[in-house]
């Protein structure tokens, strides 16, 4: 017979004991460099917003003494308007299990945050590749490719200079140069894929840190002590959210397709932030209704019991969509394979 100590057995001291849980869960949907908490912040009550862009390049005119003076018609603008979007998630939380299993877990606590991280989730990849014109039934907003597509080319430039079709090669640094020049407001980051990002870093590895590749090319540190790749003083972000895409991302319906088939594609972003509401050129995160309290980009609503269920239940809405507010806020590279950096 084999002996369990005090027990018959071990099988029956097995039964008569309880394993040790650690409460909580650990993480392991990970996703860094996220625009979330980037973007400002425009809440307002409504369906819409709207504001307005220079439609024409300005200019006065010249005359000389005693001559007579034309009146010029008065200056049009290009009004734009972007409309909310509803993304939710809402959740049953079973009594029986919160009963049974609330010992070792708060149950509604762990709930709260897995809805909260899907939240994100799905925020994450709606400013990326969201698209109210090819979503099903037009339930999306624009993201970053679909506002870059759409946006017109700015007042006296070359159509392209800010949406630039890489042609399935290796990202061009001549074409970062090109995006830098024609984006007047400035850019506030780079938004890189870790793919590409690696390639970058590669480069200046192969290349040496030669005073012209090192005037463009640094790094830095942040407020953390971690280590920043910097393009001409402005960091360079590298996101989990920006994945592999289709060829011919930046165009028509596939233009925000992610990867399913055949060689990947990767896209870069030149950002521009800033408040449409106060007048600032950059890209916002807009955000609707008068119950999301300061700070928080959802509503949180408790249900203390469900009809015809034995369970309580949690819902996270918000109403949000992109604006921005200037055709300079935003510069993208598409179609970039993943080799060797151009210079």
């Amino acid at each position: 017979m084999t002996s369990g100590g005090h027990f018959l057995n071990l099988t029956e001291a097995q039964r008569l004991t309880q394993e040790i849980v650690v409460p909580g869960v650990f993480q392991e949907d990970i996703r860094r460099g996220g625009l979330l908490t980037s973007f400002p912040i425009w809440q307002f009550v409504g369906k819409t917003a709207q504001w307005r862009r220079q439609l024409t390049q300005q200019s006065a005119s010249v005359t000389t003494l005693g001559a007579g003076l034309v009146w010029s018609a008065e200056t049009a603008y290009s009004p734009q308007e972007v409309a909310l979007k509803q993304i939710y998630k809402q959740t049953k939380l079973d009594n029986f299990v919160r009963s049974v299993y609330g010992t070792f877990n708060n149950y509604a606590a762990i709930q709260v945050a897995d809805d909260q991280m899907a939240m994100m989730n799905t925020m994450e990849d709606l400013f990326l590749y969201g698209d109210v014109t090819y979503s099903s039934g037009n339930l999306e907003f624009d993201g970053l490719h679909a506002l870059a597509q759409a946006s017109p080319t700015p007042l006296g430039e070359t159509a392209g200079v800010l949406d630039i079709d890489e042609g399935e090669a290796g990202l061009s640094l001549a074409n970062m140069r090109q995006i830098e020049r024609h984006m007047k407001h400035g850019i506030d980051f780079w938004l890189f894929p870790y793919e590409i990002a690696d390639r970058l870093d590669a480069y200046v590895q192969e290349n040496g840190v030669s005073t012209f590749l090192a005037s463009q090319i640094n790094i830095t540190m942040d407020d953390l002590g971690k280590q920043v790749r910097m393009w001409n003083g402005t960091p360079i972000i590298r996101s989990d959210h920006l994945v592999a895409e289709e060829a011919n991302t930046g165009v028509g319906s596939d233009a925000r397709a992610k990867h399913s088939s055949g060689n990947q594609q990767f896209s870069v972003f030149a950002i521009n932030m800033g408040n449409v509401a106060l007048q600032e050129p950059g890209v916002t995160l807009l955000l609707g209704g008068d119950e999301i309290a300061p700070g928080q980009p959802w509503m949180f609503t408790p249900f203390e019991k469900l009809e015809s269920s034995d369970a309580k239940g949690i819902r996270h809405m918000s109403y949000l969509a992109l604006a921005d507010g200037s055709s300079m806020a935003l510069g993208r590279i598409y179609d970039i394979q993943n080799s060797a950096i151009v210079a």
